[in-house]
Formats: structure tokens, sequence, C-alpha cells
């Protein structure tokens, strides 16, 4: 990862041109204000996905079942499918 302090004078445009390589953190006054990171379309397609209200319910009620006890261990899982 890159670390770049960002003054007045810094320019964006060398700052996207390191982000095509790696990961870079920018600073501002010695403290970390942005991490940019590659990024391609299927990145984008998990991104949105992860941020999907409907998806983040579906895993706070997994949580919830868990803490329940309302769930099948993967032991039991392949027992009851046959593949033990």
């Amino acid at each position: 990862m890159k670390t770049v302090s960002w003054t007045a004078n810094s320019s964006w445009d060398e700052v996207l041109r390191l982000v095509g390589e790696e990961e870079v953190l920018v600073l501002r006054d010695g403290h970390p204000v942005v991490l940019m990171t590659p990024f391609d379309d299927d990145d984008l397609a998990w991104y949105a996905r992860e941020r999907d209200p409907a998806f983040l319910a579906s895993l706070a009620k997994a949580r919830g079942q868990v803490e329940e006890g309302e769930s099948v261990s993967h032991e039991d899982l392949k027992k009851e499918l046959g593949l033990d």
C-alpha cells in the first residue's frame, strides 16, 4: 500500500494513477482521510450487494437464528444431505 500526503498542490490525477497499481492511503496533516483501492465491475457488484438493505436484513436474521439455536451444524447438514 502506498501512502500519499495530501497538500493544496496535490494532483488527484497522480493519486488515481497510483490506485491503478495498488491501494493508496491519503493523509492530510498526517492523518488518514481516504483509502483508495483498485476496483473493477465485479468488485462494484459485490460492494452494492453487501450494502443492499435486504441482504443486510437477511444477515441479521441469520445471526439471530444462530443465537437462538435455530440452526443446523455443518456436520448435521452433511448427514441430512447424505454427504458424509
